[in-house]
């Protein structure tokens, strides 16, 4: 087992066991280790924007990497090319390629010897294009495409479980302070019977704290039985019900509780819980 081989092994090992902040530091871990596997003297991470066909420095490393950040273009020039069609390329003499583009050199100084350009996609979704320059070995070869492509899916499946975990992140955040600021309590249940929604209303209306969250709904009994009714026979029965009432007491008080019951759903419509929505309608 060659040096090379176990080298790469521990860059990938390294790689799925690490935590990373942010995407960013994703690509950046990314492109460093990368670059020196493939012994390539610059590497760029170019976002794509396939809608309006058009892609922008990310991340670099390199002599000039700090001041291309950022740099946005069309579709053009190698990079340009492995984006329209969603290949990876090797040209290990750019100035015999007329897919070349000499743009990024004039603007950076840099000069420009042999790309290795391989899209990053999942889900045939263009996340973006790796682009390693100049190889120290001086030309890249088909073991390099090879270990290239490798790397790129595996780095391109973790942003994209990244980025699907902040968008679930966000719908959850908003969805919990939409129910945090119904003007009604609202207590909600899984399919496994925990306690997920308890909103500050319902603590209000029932007088308590925290404590029932996460706990399973029967704890709910001691508090008010009706509760753990209602939102049973949505769970076991599929049972809805809409605008009825009931009397509760509590602390020497008699109120009276108007609620409906409903199925909790997921993004995709799937039944996730039972839930119940209720007021104090005693003077009203």
């Amino acid at each position: 087992m060659s040096d090379h081989y176990l080298k790469c092994q521990s860059v990938i090992n390294e790689f799925l066991l690490k935590k990373f902040q942010n995407e960013d530091e994703i690509w950046d871990f990314f492109i460093r280790n990368s670059s020196s596997l493939l012994g390539s003297i610059v590497a760029t991470y170019f976002e794509a924007d396939d809608k309006k066909r058009t892609v922008s420095v990310k991340s670099s490393i390199g002599p000039v990497g700090e001041d291309i950040k950022g740099v946005s273009f069309g579709y053009e020039g190698i990079v340009g090319w492995c984006a329209d069609n969603k290949q990876s390329i090797i040209v290990n003499d750019v100035e015999k390629d007329i897919r070349f583009s000499k743009k990024m050199d004039y603007g950076s100084g840099f000069k420009t010897k042999s790309i290795l350009a391989v899209p990053c996609i999942v889900d045939n979704e263009l996340l973006g294009i790796m682009e390693f320059i100049n190889s120290l070995n001086g030309g890249f070869g088909e073991t390099d495409l090879a270990l290239a492509v490798i790397l790129s899916s595996i780095v391109s499946q973790r942003v994209y479980i990244a980025r699907l975990k902040g968008t679930i992140n966000k719908l959850n955040f908003k969805g919990e302070s939409t129910i945090n600021n119904l003007s009604g309590g609202f207590i909600g249940v899984d399919l496994d019977n925990k306690v997920i929604f308890f909103n500050p209303k319902a603590k209000e209306i029932f007088e308590v704290g925290d404590e029932y969250l996460n706990r399973n709904v029967m704890d709910l009994m001691g508090l008010c039985p009706k509760v753990v009714n209602v939102i049973g026979d949505v769970l076991k029965q599929d049972k809805i019900v809409r605008r009825q009432e009931f009397k509760y007491s509590i602390n020497g008080k008699d109120k009276l509780i108007g609620y409906s019951s409903m199925n909790i759903k997921g993004v995709e419509g799937e039944n996730m819980g039972a839930g119940m929505i209720f007021q104090d309608i005693t003077n009203l």
